[in-house]
């Protein structure tokens, strides 16, 4: 398996502008002992962890080997020396290095998210960066695209980054590339559906958002196939954090406040699933 070096990794935390505060606990924790004792028995599951059967597992006997990490910074450095193995991947499919690096942004994003909504770095996306090291997520554009499949049945899954810009424009852009893309480099994907789970979804922010949102522009575009009134990961995108309650949900902005209207009035926002369709 294919593990970045020393200078390496530093390049890498240098291209996707990972904070210096964490490049210096990634450094620190890769060129320390502690981290080479643990590679022998970590191998095996890094290696496993590009595998999206052994996805779980594996990342949950990687955490139980490393122990004590509050902050994510050990598990964070596991994962970014494997991007050397994504690299390979990326290599052998004939992929640009701007995808590479515009893609593995997602661990600067995830750590500033962080940042943004407790006050300190930390990395608590480590559930969800696997596909990105197993190159089966890619950030095309302003948004990302996943390639997955279910009981033999192939699909394409569509992620809003925190960062997408959601103009008509944007996204469009975003999705001609990814169909490209996919036919270039995964044919047994083109013309598979494309297919999103979101709380831009939700049927309700159509009582929560004016007609002119891109909010609204965005999902109109997609046919709603399930809705789950109950999820509540909206909470985390628009307040930065779950845990707050209704009455002290934060008001900076119009979306902010026109949910916590919405919800303190007995509404609920949830998500919806749905599939892309251009000609809605």
């Amino acid at each position: 398996m294919n593990f970045l070096s020393d200078f390496e990794l530093e390049l890498l935390c240098h291209a996707i502008d990972l904070p210096g505060e964490c490049r210096s606990h990634v450094r620190c924790f890769h060129q320390s002992h502690g981290f080479e004792a643990l590679l022998p028995q970590a191998r095996p599951l890094l290696k496993a962890l590009l595998i999206p059967a052994a996805w779980d597992d594996a990342l949950a006997r990687l955490k139980a080997l490393i122990g004590d990490d509050p902050r994510g910074m050990k598990v964070l450095t596991f994962m970014l020396v494997c991007c050397g193995e994504t690299w390979d991947s990326y290599q052998s499919l004939g992929i640009s290095d701007d995808i590479y690096i515009e893609t593995l942004k997602c661990f600067t994003r995830f750590i500033n998210e962080h940042l943004e909504s407790y006050g300190t770095f930390g990395f608590d996306r480590d559930f969800w960066t696997m596909r990105q090291l197993s190159a089966r997520l890619f950030r095309l554009g302003t948004l990302e695209f996943e390639l997955t499949e279910d009981r033999g049945q192939k699909a394409v899954h569509v992620h809003i980054p925190s960062d997408a810009d959601l103009s008509p424009q944007a996204r469009h852009r975003s999705y001609d590339t990814a169909r490209d893309f996919i036919a270039r480099l995964f044919p047994a994907y083109e013309g598979v559906p494309f297919l999103c789970t979101s709380w831009l979804l939700s049927p309700a922010l159509k009582e929560c958002l004016p007609e002119s949102s891109r909010i609204l522009s965005f999902q109109s575009e997609y046919k709603v196939t399930e809705v789950f009134p109950d999820h509540d990961q909206f909470l985390t995108w628009v307040y930065k954090r779950p845990d707050i309650p209704l009455a002290d949900l934060p008001e900076s902005t119009t979306l902010q406040r026109n949910l916590k209207k919405y919800l303190l009035a007995g509404g609920r926002i949830g998500e919806a699933a749905g599939v892309l369709d251009l000609h809605l």
